[in-house]
């Protein structure tokens, strides 16, 4: 039996059905209206209602002709946006918008954190009016966070967590921390590194989780062997680990065994400097990642790693809007989800040497 599809039409599927060219609807859907001719304004944000648009400035239930559509907005974390978000939130996004799908209603893009900087008192005018609940993917500025409870509408904080003011969906840092440590400590590793991404609070819970995983095997994160980065991406994997080499040969110290990525991008960017300067993994050291995501298997060699499947966090964060929408219940759910490990190329049995 053929099901109807959920993907939403192009922009220039919607130009073809209002016979006009892409690039009026391209004005349209970004909320253009001036110079535009009223009739060709109203066909073409008929249509993409239709097709499950929500052009700026534009409500849904407003426009003549079109079908009640229930919405679900999301947000990013600062400085992701549509253009680069993260292959973690783009998991979450797949889940959530499936489960949702599911039930009819669809997910709107609200925009990046910086795009509500200086409008906050004005939030609700920005936001579709059949908008049903909100997901905010990331950590955000308390004070967007607290306008966004004000709009009176189901909020789900994902992969953040904000106690007592909204439903919140986790990773389970501490279990991924522990599971990565003992699957390297039974290899034989005692000497560890770290390279870590954004300033936020995930970066802070997984660094906090690998010490005290560290700690209860009597080993300790080396500050020599403790990046810290601005962003977490490839190119600050790969100068993080040129940076913890650097270090070692100046300080005459030997390079750490086991390895610990923020998450696996910055893991291929540090893999790949070390393939370069001739060290061979696993061979010489093991490298594993904080990630579930497709990343760890798209190249060669599969990064080990560890963390909640994002989709199934996506799926949980879907499952509690709908019941919130459908219930109409005032309690918050502050849900963690289980971790796993996933073992491939890039960990092995330490060298006898490194032992200890």
């Amino acid at each position: 039996m053929s099901s109807k599809s959920n993907k939403r039409v192009s922009q220039a599927q919607i130009a073809r059905e209002a016979g006009c060219s892409q690039a009026l609807v391209s004005l349209i859907l970004n909320g253009r209206t001036k110079g535009i001719a009223a009739k060709s304004l109203e066909k073409v944000r008929r249509i993409a209602a239709q097709h499950g648009y929500s052009p700026r400035g534009m409500k849904l239930d407003e426009i003549v002709g079109a079908d009640p559509i229930r919405t679900v907005g999301y947000l990013l974390r600062s400085p992701l946006k549509l253009a680069n978000k993260s292959n973690f939130f783009s998991h979450i996004h797949q889940g959530l918008h499936e489960h949702l799908s599911q039930h009819q209603i669809k997910t709107v893009y609200l925009g990046s954190e910086d795009d509500f900087t200086g409008e906050r008192h004005s939030l609700s005018e920005h936001l579709p009016s059949a908008l049903k609940a909100i997901a905010v993917m990331g950590q955000i500025n308390p004070g967007l966070l607290e306008e966004l409870r004000l709009v009176g509408k189901p909020l789900v904080y994902i992969s953040a967590r904000a106690t007592g003011k909204c439903h919140s969906v986790l990773s389970n840092e501490a279990d991924s921390a522990e599971l990565l440590v003992d699957h390297l400590y039974e290899l034989g590793h005692r000497s560890f590194a770290w390279i870590g991404g954004t300033p936020i609070g995930r970066r802070e819970e997984r660094l906090t989780a690998l010490k005290a995983a560290l700690k209860q095997r009597g080993l300790k994160l080396a500050p020599s062997f403790n990046i810290a980065t601005v962003e977490a991406d490839r190119n600050q994997g790969f100068d993080a680990a040129q940076q913890i080499h650097q270090t070692a040969l100046s300080k005459g110290l030997e390079m750490p065994t086991a390895w610990i990525g923020f998450n696996a991008l910055m893991a291929r960017g540090a893999i790949n400097y070390l393939f370069q300067n001739g060290f061979r993994i696993p061979g010489d050291m093991s490298f594993a990642a904080f990630d579930m995501t497709r990343v760890c298997t798209e190249e060669r060699p599969e990064i080990t790693s560890a963390g909640s499947d994002p989709e199934k966090i996506g799926r949980e964060a879907g499952r509690i809007i709908l019941q919130a929408i459908e219930e109409e219940s005032e309690s918050l759910c502050d849900l963690t989800l289980p971790a796993h490990l996933s073992v491939r190329d890039t960990t092995a049995a330490a060298k006898p040497a490194a032992r200890g």
